[in-house]
C-alpha cells in the first residue's frame, strides 16, 4: 500500500471538523421549556462491544454511564470487549482478541485495540432525520481491526430499525466504491500504540447495511451486509495488511451476516450468528449501570429519627444553658453520642461543646457518601444535646486531618427532616474546617489504638499478550497502630495459596539468567531503559509470606486549605523509601494543586526486607479539576521511575453510587522504540463499591487498572493514601453529589 501525506485542504477540513464535532457533543445549555434531545438507545451489543448489528456499527448508544462486557467466539477469532458510555453521545471500547496465524510459531496472535464512537445527530421522530454517528475502531493498536465509519440509523417501526453507512479500513476490505479522501497507508509495523491519523477515513470506502427486527420483547433478529471479507483470517494475502495476521480459514461465501440476540435477563444477552454463509459464532454480553443498583433502596436499617426539643417551659434548665458550667456534663454527653455513633459505623474523635454550639469530629467508617454520615450524625446530635444547643457542626476527619465542616441550625434539622434533601442542603453551610479549635476534647481510646484484619486476597492480571488471565489467590493480614491522630504505623503481609501467576523473567530470559544480569546489562537489553515495572512478574509466585507494605505515615493540615503527607518504609510491593506530598485544596474549590517527591529503591524479588541496587528520585506537580457532572481531570508533570520526564493526563467519571471509570495516558521523553510495544503508557481504571452490589453500607471498593502493556516508561511509585483522594470525599463536589442520602 502507498502512503500519502494529507493535503493542505484535508488538514484544513480536519481542523474545522474536530472543533465542530466537539461542540456537537457538548451538552446543550438548558432553557426553560426546551426539550432535551436524547441519543437513540441500542438494545443489541455487537461483536465489537458497542451497540450494533453483528460486525457493522449503528448510530445507537447505551444508556449514559453504562458499562458493558462482551465475549464472542468463532473460528475466525475470539473477542473480549469492555465498553463504557462515557457521555450520553460518546462511548469507548477496550478489546482483547485472539485469532489464528499460520505465520506465528505459536499459531495465534493476541491483540489489544481501542474504539471510540460519537453520536453527532439525534433521530427526530415523525421525520426522516436519522441518528448519525462517527467512529474509529482500533484507533490505538496494531491495526488489525483498524477502520473508521459514518453511519445513520432510523427507526422505521417500533420493531424495525435500519442502519446504513460508509466504512474505511477493515470495513472496506471488499466492495469498495473508491477513495474519496486519498490513499491509505499501511499499519504501524513497529511498536504499535500510536495514533495513525494519516490513515483515518483514507483509502477505499465501502457501504454497509444493517437491519434489526425485534421479533418479541426478548428476541431480536439481525441481518447485515458488510464490507469486511476477513481477508487475513481467510489467507487472502492481497488484502491482508500484515502477513503476521494471515490464517488459513475457508473464504466466506458472501458478505451477508445473519444472527439473533436474546435478552436472557435485564442485564444479559446471548446470541449466535452466521458469518458470510460459512462460519458460525456465539456471543454473550452483560451490561451494568452505576445508577441502577441491584438493591436501589439499600438493605440497611433506617437511621434514628430526629428528636424534637421540649418547650422551654418543660425544660427551663436545659434551655438556659446552665448545664454547660457542670464539669460532668460534656463527658457524659460525649460518651452517649460516641456510643450512638459507633452503632452507626462512625467514630467520634473529638468534640467542642458550649451552651449553644456543638462541634463533633467524626471518622466515617461505613458510608460511601460522606453526606449520609453527616446526616446520621446530625440526627444523633439532636438526641444527645441539651435544647440550648442550636448550632450543630459536623467536621469530617480523614487520616487524622479535619477536611471539612458542615454547619446546621438545629431548628432547620428539626423542621426539614421529612422534606427532600435539597432543602437541608440549602440551609447547611459547608466550609473549611478549623485545624485546631480551642476547647477540643478528644474521646477516650482514640489514640494510641491498634487495629488489624485478616481477609482473602485475589490478585488478577487481565488481557496479557502471553496469558489472558493470571490469578493469584491467597490470604492477607493487615495491621495498623495509630500513635496520635495523623501519625500511624501500618503494614500488610500476604501469603500466596494457589494460582497460575508464577515467577517469570521478562522476554525470553529464564529467572536465573535475569537474576545474574547487572543493571547495565538489564538496561542494554531494554533499549537503554532500566526495568522499573516490566519485570513485575519476578515478584509473583512467592511461596513464602511477603510483606507488601510497612510504613510510618504522618498526615497534617498546617493551614485551612493545605494538607501534607510523609510516608516512610516499604511503600509498595516493588519499591521502598520516602514519599512526601503537599496539597492545596479549598473545600469549595473545584481546583486543587499538589506536589510530590519520592526517593525510592527497588525491593528484592523474594526477601521482603532486602533491596536491589536500583535507586531513583521521582517527583510531580499535579493539578486536579472537577468539571461537574461527575467528571474529574488530573494532570501530572514530572519525573518517573525510569528517569524519564513527561506528563500524565487522566479523566475519571464518578457516580453518586460510588462507581468510578477513568482513562489515562502518559507520554514521556522516551521514544517509541525505547518504550517498547505500545509506544506510550495508557489504560483504564474501574472502581465498584461493594455497597452497590450487596445493598448494605460499606466504604470498601473493588477494581483495578487495565493498562495497555506493562512497560517501563511513565511509571510512578504506587503510594497508598495520596492526599487528593483522601480529602475530597468531604469537599463540596462529592459531598453535594451524594447529598441525596443525607436523610437516609
Amino acid at each position: 500500500m502507498t502512503q500519502r501525506r494529507s493535503t493542505p485542504l484535508t488538514r484544513r477540513l480536519l481542523a474545522t471538523a474536530l472543533p465542530a464535532a466537539i461542540m456537537a457533543l457538548a451538552p446543550a445549555p438548558w432553557r426553560p421549556g426546551a426539550a432535551v434531545a436524547e441519543p437513540m438507545i441500542g438494545t443489541v451489543i455487537s461483536r465489537y462491544g458497542l451497540p450494533g448489528i453483528i460486525d457493522t456499527p449503528t448510530a445507537e448508544a447505551m444508556p449514559d454511564g453504562t458499562l458493558a462486557a462482551s465475549l464472542s467466539w468463532s473460528k475466525l477469532g475470539n473477542r473480549t470487549g469492555l465498553s463504557f458510555q462515557i457521555m450520553p453521545r460518546v462511548a469507548a471500547t477496550l478489546r482483547y482478541s485472539k485469532f489464528d496465524s499460520t505465520e506465528e510459531d505459536r499459531g495465534y496472535v493476541r491483540d489489544r485495540s481501542f474504539d471510540i464512537r460519537a453520536v453527532l445527530l439525534d433521530e427526530r421522530e415523525g421525520t426522516w432525520r436519522p441518528s448519525v454517528a462517527v467512529g474509529l475502531q482500533d484507533a490505538v493498536g496494531t491495526g488489525f481491526y483498524s477502520s473508521e465509519y459514518i453511519v445513520a440509523t432510523k427507526t422505521l417501526s417500533p420493531r424495525l430499525r435500519v442502519s446504513a453507512g460508509l466504512g474505511w479500513g477493515r470495513l472496506a476490505s471488499a466492495g469498495g466504491i473508491g477513495s474519496p479522501f486519498g490513499d491509505r497507508g499501511g499499519p504501524d509495523e513497529k511498536e504499535g500504540g500510536t495514533l495513525n491519523t494519516d490513515q483515518w477515513f483514507r483509502g477505499e470506502a465501502a457501504p454497509f447495511l444493517g437491519l434489526s427486527f425485534k421479533a418479541t420483547d426478548k428476541l431480536t433478529l439481525l441481518a447485515e451486509y458488510s464490507g469486511d471479507d476477513y481477508a487475513c483470517e481467510t489467507g487472502n494475502a492481497d488484502h491482508c495488511a500484515r502477513n503476521v495476521w494471515l490464517s488459513d480459514k475457508d473464504a466466506l461465501s458472501n458478505r451477508i451476516n445473519l444472527g439473533f440476540s436474546y435478552q436472557a435477563g435485564p442485564n444479559y444477552q446471548v446470541g449466535a450468528y452466521l458469518l458470510g454463509g460459512k462460519q458460525i459464532g456465539i456471543q454473550a454480553s452483560m451490561t451494568l449501570n452505576p445508577r441502577q443498583a441491584p438493591f436501589p433502596s439499600g438493605l440497611e436499617k433506617g437511621p434514628a429519627p430526629v428528636r424534637l426539643r421540649a418547650a422551654p417551659s418543660a425544660d427551663p434548665e436545659g434551655w438556659s444553658g446552665a448545664w454547660a458550667s457542670d464539669p460532668t456534663a460534656q463527658p457524659a454527653i460525649q460518651k452517649s453520642l460516641s456510643d450512638a455513633l459507633a452503632k452507626e459505623g462512625q467514630t467520634l474523635e473529638s468534640m467542642v461543646l458550649t451552651a449553644n454550639r456543638a462541634e463533633v469530629r467524626i471518622r466515617n467508617n461505613r458510608y460511601i457518601q460522606q453526606a449520609e454520615a453527616v446526616g446520621h450524625t446530625a440526627r444523633l446530635m439532636t438526641r444527645a444535646l441539651p435544647p440550648s444547643v442550636d448550632t450543630l457542626v459536623v467536621t469530617s476527619i480523614e487520616s487524622g486531618m479535619p477536611t471539612s465542616s458542615v454547619t446546621l441550625r438545629r431548628a432547620d434539622v428539626e423542621r426539614l427532616e421529612n422534606t427532600e434533601a435539597g432543602q437541608i442542603a440549602n440551609a447547611a453551610v459547608l466550609s473549611d474546617a478549623v485545624p485546631r479549635p480551642a476547647s477540643l476534647v478528644r474521646s477516650p481510646g482514640i489514640a494510641p489504638r491498634f487495629t488489624w484484619s485478616l481477609a482473602p486476597s485475589l490478585n488478577t492480571g487481565l488481557f496479557d499478550p502471553d496469558e489472558p488471565f493470571r490469578y493469584d489467590l491467597g490470604v492477607a493480614a493487615s495491621a495498623g497502630y495509630e500513635i496520635v491522630p495523623g501519625l500511624t504505623i501500618k503494614g500488610s503481609v500476604r501469603q500466596r495459596l494457589l494460582g497460575n501467576a508464577e515467577q517469570d523473567a521478562p522476554g525470553d530470559l529464564s529467572v536465573d539468567e535475569y537474576l545474574a544480569m547487572t543493571d547495565a546489562e538489564i538496561e542494554a537489553g531494554n533499549h537503554g531503559v532500566y526495568r522499573v515495572r516490566s519485570d513485575g512478574r519476578m515478584y509473583s509466585g512467592n511461596s513464602s509470606p511477603r510483606v507488601r507494605t510497612l510504613t510510618m505515615n504522618w498526615n497534617a493540615r498546617p493551614t485551612d486549605t493545605t494538607y501534607t503527607r510523609v510516608t516512610v518504609g516499604l511503600l509498595e510491593n516493588m519499591y521502598g523509601g520516602v514519599s512526601a506530598e503537599a496539597l492545596w485544596k479549598p473545600v469549595n474549590s473545584p481546583l486543587a494543586l499538589g506536589i510530590e517527591v519520592n526517593r525510592v529503591k527497588k525491593r528484592d524479588y523474594r526477601d521482603s526486607f532486602d533491596f536491589l541496587d536500583y535507586e531513583t528520585t521521582t517527583g510531580h506537580v499535579s493539578a486536579y479539576y472537577e468539571f461537574g457532572n461527575g467528571f474529574v481531570g488530573e494532570l501530572d508533570v514530572g519525573r518517573y521511575l525510569a528517569g524519564d520526564k513527561g506528563a500524565t493526563v487522566r479523566l475519571t467519571r464518578e457516580f453518586a453510587s460510588g462507581w468510578s471509570v477513568g482513562a489515562y495516558a502518559t507520554k514521556t521523553d522516551l521514544s517509541a522504540e525505547e518504550f517498547g510495544e505500545g509506544s506510550f503508557d495508557k489504560g483504564v481504571t474501574i472502581r465498584v463499591p461493594l455497597s452497590w452490589a450487596v445493598g448494605t453500607p460499606s466504604k470498601r471498593t473493588v477494581g483495578g487498572t487495565l493498562s495497555s502493556l506493562n512497560r517501563d516508561g511513565g511509571q510512578r511509585v504506587r503510594v497508598e493514601d495520596r492526599l487528593y483522594d483522601t480529602v475530597r470525599d468531604s469537599h463540596s463536589t462529592k459531598m453535594y453529589d451524594g447529598w441525596g442520602k443525607f436523610w437516609r
